[in-house]
């Protein structure tokens, strides 16, 4: 059996884990799986994960779309809108390499005078 089938069987029969990201990831929940495998998949927190999606617990069924936070992501990111609601310990630079936009353009979108922004804050996501 050659390397890639090897490898492909080993997926099919054990699954993948996910590393984390740079970017917010839409995941489909399927059979067998709860919010801890995915956020232990993910290497993030359950907690993370409820934040990032608004819920209040963890009790999710199959076929339910859950948003995977960014790498380092503490805030709470809302996909349908693409406002980010800032957490204590954010800056602008990290937010903006979190969701591949600039500073500028955070700034910009926002009407920003300067790179201060406080907890609680929420910031529109340019496209």
């Amino acid at each position: 059996m050659n390397t890639k089938k090897l490898a492909l069987s080993a997926v099919l029969i054990f699954g993948t884990a996910h590393a984390a990201t740079d970017s917010v990831v839409a995941y489909t929940l399927t059979e067998g799986e709860d919010i801890q495998t995915v956020a232990g998949n993910y290497d993030l927190t359950v907690e993370q994960i409820l934040v990032t999606n608004g819920m209040e617990t963890d009790e999710i069924t199959v076929g339910t779309v859950i948003y995977i936070p960014p790498l380092h992501a503490t805030g709470y990111f809302n996909p349908e809108t693409g406002v980010y609601t800032v957490a204590a310990g954010d800056d602008l630079y990290e937010i903006a390499r979190r969701f591949g936009t600039t500073v500028a353009a955070l700034e910009a979108v926002n009407e920003l005078s300067g790179d201060t922004i406080a907890a609680g804050q929420t910031l529109q996501i340019p496209d």
